[in-house]
């Protein structure tokens, strides 16, 4: 089963801004190798985290998915956004260059409603 997978006004920003950025190059352009069922296989992290984002597919170990803890505003944002008050919305932040790396995608699952809500892309001292 695929998830919708929709965008916030400010990931839109952001993403048109660190696309260009040349920091960014080995996340948008540069491929990673990564062991998926005992095979090494190479991705481009951005496409790579999408696609299993959209296929409902758990993401590797190496981008160190993890939840955190949005505002209280924010949260209720979401859920009305999803058009649910009462679901349950996980909120998570990723790395896609690895545990220690520092260029983060931060987004919220639904698993009911079958949707993912990128909500914000950028550097720690960018985000936090």
């Amino acid at each position: 089963m695929t998830n919708i997978i929709r965008y916030s006004s400010k990931f839109k920003r952001h993403y048109k801004r660190v696309s260009k950025d040349p920091g960014w190059r080995k996340v948008f352009h540069d491929k990673i190798s990564i062991e998926i069922t005992w095979t090494k296989q190479e991705f481009i992290s951005f496409d790579f985290v999408i696609t299993c984002l959209e296929k409902d597919i758990t993401i590797p170990k190496y981008f160190y998915a993890h939840p955190i803890t949005l505002p209280k505003k924010m949260i209720q944002r979401l859920k009305s956004t999803f058009g649910d008050t009462y679901t349950k919305i996980e909120c998570l932040e990723l790395h896609f260059d690895g545990h220690n790396g520092d260029h983060l995608l931060i987004y919220a699952k639904n698993t009911v409603a079958k949707l993912v809500y990128l909500l914000e892309i950028g550097t720690h001292s960018e985000l936090f």
